[in-house]
Protein backbone atom coordinates (compact mmCIF):
# COMPACT_ATOMS: atom_id res chain seq x y z
CA UNK A 1 0.00 0.00 0.00
CA UNK A 2 1.55 3.48 -1.03
CA UNK A 3 1.74 6.15 1.54
CA UNK A 4 -1.22 7.96 0.29
CA UNK A 5 -3.27 5.30 0.19
CA UNK A 6 -1.91 4.53 3.80
CA UNK A 7 -2.99 7.74 5.03
CA UNK A 8 -6.28 7.90 3.69
CA UNK A 9 -7.71 4.96 5.14
CA UNK A 10 -5.97 6.26 8.55
CA UNK A 11 -7.29 9.36 8.69
CA UNK A 12 -10.92 8.09 7.27
CA UNK A 13 -10.37 5.51 10.47
CA UNK A 14 -9.23 8.15 12.64
CA UNK A 15 -11.92 10.99 11.65
CA UNK A 16 -14.14 8.91 13.65
CA UNK A 17 -12.47 9.56 17.27
CA UNK A 18 -14.28 12.26 19.19
CA UNK A 19 -10.99 12.12 21.76
CA UNK A 20 -9.27 12.94 18.33
CA UNK A 21 -11.44 15.51 17.21
CA UNK A 22 -11.64 17.16 20.46
CA UNK A 23 -7.86 17.66 20.55
CA UNK A 24 -7.83 19.04 16.81
CA UNK A 25 -7.84 23.35 15.93
CA UNK A 26 -8.07 25.14 13.16
CA UNK A 27 -4.46 25.64 13.59
CA UNK A 28 -3.71 21.75 14.55
CA UNK A 29 -5.07 18.89 13.02
CA UNK A 30 -4.61 16.36 15.21
CA UNK A 31 -5.92 13.79 12.82
CA UNK A 32 -3.58 14.49 10.53
CA UNK A 33 -0.40 14.76 12.61
CA UNK A 34 -1.42 11.53 13.90
CA UNK A 35 -2.32 9.80 10.82
CA UNK A 36 1.62 10.89 9.77
CA UNK A 37 3.11 10.19 12.87
CA UNK A 38 1.79 6.65 12.80
CA UNK A 39 2.92 5.88 8.74
CA UNK A 40 6.49 7.28 10.45
CA UNK A 41 6.26 5.08 13.47
CA UNK A 42 5.53 1.87 11.30
CA UNK A 43 7.91 2.22 8.63
CA UNK A 44 10.64 2.93 11.94
CA UNK A 45 9.36 0.01 13.28
CA UNK A 46 9.93 -2.45 10.46
CA UNK A 47 14.00 -1.18 9.88
CA UNK A 48 14.62 -1.62 13.57
CA UNK A 49 12.67 -4.79 13.87
CA UNK A 50 13.52 -6.47 10.19
CA UNK A 51 16.93 -4.88 9.58
CA UNK A 52 18.87 -3.46 12.81
CA UNK A 53 18.50 -6.27 15.51
CA UNK A 54 18.08 -9.23 13.27
CA UNK A 55 22.04 -8.12 11.68
CA UNK A 56 23.32 -7.95 15.24
CA UNK A 57 22.59 -11.72 15.25
CA UNK A 58 25.31 -11.92 12.82
CA UNK A 59 28.59 -13.00 13.73
CA UNK A 60 31.73 -11.30 13.76
CA UNK A 61 30.71 -7.86 13.25
CA UNK A 62 33.14 -5.62 13.51
CA UNK A 63 33.01 -3.13 16.31
CA UNK A 64 32.29 -0.24 13.71
CA UNK A 65 29.81 -2.36 12.77
CA UNK A 66 27.74 -2.78 16.00
CA UNK A 67 28.32 0.49 17.08
CA UNK A 68 26.66 1.78 13.55
CA UNK A 69 23.83 -0.73 14.39
CA UNK A 70 23.30 0.62 17.72
CA UNK A 71 23.33 4.38 16.28
CA UNK A 72 21.02 3.47 14.16
CA UNK A 73 18.57 2.04 16.03
CA UNK A 74 18.94 5.04 18.52
CA UNK A 75 18.00 7.00 15.28
CA UNK A 76 14.75 5.10 14.85
CA UNK A 77 14.18 5.42 18.50
CA UNK A 78 14.35 9.18 18.30
CA UNK A 79 12.12 9.20 15.01
CA UNK A 80 9.78 7.62 17.38
CA UNK A 81 9.87 9.78 19.90
CA UNK A 82 9.44 13.04 18.16
CA UNK A 83 6.23 11.62 16.60
CA UNK A 84 5.10 10.29 20.12
CA UNK A 85 5.66 14.33 21.04
CA UNK A 86 4.32 15.97 18.20
CA UNK A 87 0.70 14.20 19.25
CA UNK A 88 -1.52 15.40 21.88
CA UNK A 89 -3.56 12.29 21.92
CA UNK A 90 -0.04 10.96 23.67
CA UNK A 91 1.07 13.34 26.15
CA UNK A 92 -0.07 10.78 29.03
CA UNK A 93 3.45 9.42 27.82
CA UNK A 94 5.36 12.22 28.26
CA UNK A 95 7.46 12.39 31.17
CA UNK A 96 6.33 14.70 34.16
CA UNK A 97 2.46 14.31 32.65
CA UNK A 98 -0.19 14.96 35.32
CA UNK A 99 -2.42 11.57 33.05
Amino acid sequence: MEYIQKLRALMANLERSSILNKLSTKEDNEIDTLANALIDIEESLKKVINEYIPHLYQSELSEEEVEDIIFDIGEELRHLLYHINDTKVYDYLKPNSSD
